[in-house]
């Protein structure tokens, strides 16, 4: 007798990636990515992409193949775990399964004729300013020694061979309604070798190794200290950073073995970097946990313990909204604010860093001294809405006042308040 094992194979997946750069000269830049093509459209432009990768790989007749009819930018791409790659796989999984156990190669094209998918994984989120260049996915299904044999093909041969036909560079031309510069084949490695090659000629490298942890759900944690003094620790798709107030950085922190002389600078520094870093890892779909940094916590950190400071940071409440008040006098009068004085500490490149509040009663005495910081831009009119209703529930007096730099008490190591003296009359807002 004969037995035929009719068990489906094990299948694994591999993914790819047709780019388009736009030209900057013909397309707005700052403009908001095509909608998903209709169904009949996403299927006409599979047939074309599928020829070109037939073509340039030597054949893909035996694999699955499932692409969305949408543009993407390269932050929805690259996040944690590659979920967008994944949702991919699992719809094409889903749809063989619903046919029965055997593995039948087909080419699936995902399109929608309301504008968008109503899954949200694969919906192109279309975002203003996503840049220069946009992405489609694709990804391949097959039996495990195919996918481990086409893997290998694509990484070796795509992205030199992978120049598109005369006839699949009009087709997406046309159905998106593009200007592009060119259109190529790349995996994901490629994406992440280019994007490695960018940050690290720009002196980012530490950011690169965080994103590549969490893309690819690497083991363990990864631990990264600049020389500016941030300290970001990734574990899985999150990353714990300490806070400084300047106060903080200057007197316990990165910074309390500078020169007085040079704390501004200095501070200055770690802010940049600072919001540098949590910017990009958010864009790439990593959680920034911000915490407020204090001795222990900084004891802590100079063990270079990963586990250790893991702990750390996670007994410390994470700083969840989009502003800190730092309170350094505080008068149990209870006498109303007559008069409110706030500094802006800002810097031309950084903008905002923090804005210091003084109120007097009406004897002029000192009832509040307070740092306001803006943990993410939209913190900047919280503060300021905050500050207004303030002065108008008490009808206090409100003056701003703009010296264009970050002023500190050198003796002190702390933040202080501008003199009316230092600042030009035609900075001075009321």
């Amino acid at each position: 007798m004969t037995t035929t094992d009719t068990a489906a194979p094990e299948l694994r997946h591999y993914a790819g990636l047709l780019a388009i750069e736009l030209d900057p000269q013909r397309s707005d830049p700052t403009g908001v990515p095509p909608a998903p093509l209709s169904i009949a459209a996403a299927t006409a432009l599979a047939g074309h992409l599928a020829k070109d990768l037939d073509r340039i790989l030597d054949g893909i007749a035996h694999l699955g193949l499932i692409l969305p009819g949408a543009l993407y930018d390269q932050t929805e791409i690259l996040r944690p775990g590659l979920p967008l790659i994944e949702a991919l796989a699992a719809l094409y999984n889903g749809s063989s399964r619903a046919r029965g156990t055997a593995f039948t190669p087909q080419l699936i094209a995902l399109g929608t004729d309301r504008g968008f998918f109503p899954l949200a994984a694969i919906n192109p989120l279309r975002r203003p300013d996503s840049g220069p260049l946009l992405l489609l996915p694709f990804c391949f299904i097959g039996p495990s020694d195919d996918i481990t044999q086409l893997a290998r093909v694509m990484e070796d041969t795509l992205l030199q061979n992978g120049a598109v036909s005369p006839a699949t560079d009009e087709a997406v031309r046309q159905a998106f309604g593009l200007t592009a510069l060119n259109l190529s084949f790349a995996t994901v490695g490629d994406l992440c070798a280019l994007l490695r090659v960018q940050l690290e000629s720009n002196q980012f490298l530490p950011l690169w190794e965080l994103l590549e942890y969490a893309w690819f759900e690497r083991p363990g944690t990864r631990f990264v200290a600049l020389a500016a003094g941030n300290r970001f620790l990734a574990a899985e798709d999150h990353v714990h950073t300490p806070f400084y107030t300047f106060n903080d950085w200057a007197q316990f922190g990165p910074g309390r073995a500078l020169p007085a002389a040079e704390l501004g600078e200095g501070y200055l520094g770690w802010a940049r970097m600072q919001r540098q870093y949590a910017l990009a890892l958010e864009a790439y779909g990593l959680h920034v946990r911000r915490v407020l940094a204090n001795p222990r916590l900084e004891a802590t950190l100079a063990t270079m313990d990963d586990a250790t400071v893991l702990a750390g940071f996670r007994d410390i409440p994470c700083l969840s909204g989009d502003y800190l008040v730092e309170r350094i006098f505080h008068n149990d009068s209870e006498q109303p604010e007559q008069q409110m004085q706030i500094t802006h500490q800002a810097d031309p490149e950084l903008g905002t860093l923090a804005y210091t509040v003084t109120t007097l009663d009406a004897s002029g005495q000192l009832l509040r001294l307070e740092h306001h910081y803006p943990l993410r831009p939209q913190g900047l009119p919280v503060i300021a809405d905050q500050l207004v209703q303030r002065c108008t529930e008490q009808g206090t007096e409100r003056q701003v006042l703009h010296p264009g730099q970050l002023l500190y008490s050198e003796s002190g190591r702390s933040l202080r308040a501008v003199a009316v003296a230092d600042v030009p009359a035609a900075e001075r807002m009321h």
